[in-house]
């Protein structure tokens, strides 16, 4: 057995001891995890999707394409001149001097921050991912979109690494063919380096029977910086957790969230921010809005540790509930350690503003695209600190669509 198997296996005995979360567990009281009992076994791979139709097809970017978790090559398209490989075909050909390295993309730990089993199964049991490393003051000049797409359970593995000064956008897309119930199981870890630069765009837009499960882990170095978006838009139960650790001095991060549900969906965002070094930033923005019998969890937590003087943090979460049967539970928490800080959270729940109504309705606007153009703006705050156009214009699309009305903005939209 080798390195990257013996760390493998250790993972999945690591599960087979903590096994899936619980409602007692804090951090999953809002999310019933024994609902994905039955979705955890991992078959054979058999899709056979045309990508090219799938997904922003009017995207200029190099296109990595997973098909229930598996790479598939024919289908993608990369750059030259940057170290982009599938992890299944780097793990089948690394040396046994290179393991070491490979092996520390499937450790982990149950002392992280947020561990749940799920973790330690991603890492026993993931297919493939992408294996992305940029060298030192190079820039990508095209983003870097990885497709997922799903008709059965898959499990993934990304491992990001940006070296001094690299800068880059990275796109992750999921979307699911077929109805019937399925889980997806995404682990991305990112590493930047000194004065490195990421946005990372991440659009969960699933079908009405499937399951998400994912873990973000960003670690940031001196005078790095990480922009985050993420989208929720499909499946019937999501979780994701996204961690950062502003290691150094200097290190920034924004983490942007939107949530459009509707029906019975559930989706459930769990942030940790650590400040763990002097004159770092953080900014925290999500927005939901619920319709139907939708629930939203959210949980920001930003932790500011000793010695992290001068941090800089904000937090924020605005929730708008257009049914009555909609529900939302929200968290912003500060753990602060440490003076000589600037820190700030909050978090708002509501209904469309009856005045701001009025004023559309005196307008010659019908309550319902009324109700819809408000909703649209109070959502497309979010969107806007999106620096692709492209990416923008396809989330505010398919996110309008969810929209009891959206058909009647047509034209007063641009």
């Amino acid at each position: 057995m080798n390195l990257i198997e013996q760390t493998r296996q250790e993972a999945l005995s690591l599960f087979e001891k903590v096994g899936l979360p619980s409602k007692r567990d804090e951090d999953w009281k809002y999310t019933d995890a024994s609902r994905l009992a039955d979705l955890l076994e991992i078959g054979e791979v058999s899709a056979d999707i045309n990508s090219q139709d799938l997904g922003m097809v009017d995207l200029d970017a190099y296109r990595m394409v997973f098909m229930n978790g598996v790479f598939d090559e024919t289908q993608s398209n990369l750059p030259n001149e940057v170290s982009i490989v599938s992890v299944a075909a780097l793990e089948a050909s690394v040396s046994n001097e290179d393991s070491e390295t490979l092996a520390k993309l499937f450790q982990v730990s149950g002392d992280e921050p947020l561990f749940n089993g799920l973790m330690a199964l991603n890492a026993a049991m993931a297919s493939d991912g992408a294996a992305i490393c940029l060298a030192d003051n190079s820039v990508l000049d095209k983003p870097l979109y990885l497709l997922h797409i799903s008709n059965q359970n898959n499990v993934i593995r990304h491992g990001l690494m940006l070296g001094e000064n690299a800068q880059a956008q990275v796109i992750e897309h999921f979307i699911s063919t077929g109805d019937e119930k399925a889980l997806s199981n995404c682990v991305t870890a990112v590493i930047l380096k000194n004065g490195a630069s990421l946005e990372h765009s991440r659009l969960q837009q699933e079908g009405e029977k499937q399951s998400h499960v994912a873990r973000v882990e960003v670690k940031q170095f001196r005078d790095s910086s990480y922009t985050f978006h993420g989208v929720e838009l499909g499946a019937l139960l999501s979780r994701t957790d996204l961690v950062v650790g502003l290691s150094e001095s200097g290190a920034s991060c924004e983490l942007n969230g939107l949530f459009v549900l509707g029906g019975r969906q559930h989706v459930d965002h769990h942030t940790r921010v650590d400040h763990e070094a002097p004159h770092c930033t953080s900014r925290e923005n999500y927005r939901t809005v619920l319709d139907g019998r939708s629930h939203g969890v959210f949980n920001g937590k930003v932790v500011v540790h000793e010695g992290a003087v001068k941090t800089d943090s904000s937090q924020s979460n605005g929730n708008l509930l257009l049914s009555k049967h909609a529900e939302i539970d929200t968290k912003p928490e500060l753990e602060i350690y440490n003076d000589d800080v600037k820190c700030a959270h909050g978090a708002t729940v509501g209904q469309l503003d009856d005045k701001q109504l009025f004023y559309l309705r005196s307008r010659g606007i019908s309550q319902e695209a009324a109700q819809e153009l408000l909703t649209f703006a109070f959502a497309d705050e979010i969107l806007t600190a999106m620096s692709h156009q492209t990416v923008r214009s396809y989330v505010e699309k398919v996110a309008f669509a969810k929209l009891p009305h959206g058909a009647e903005l047509d034209g007063l939209i641009g």
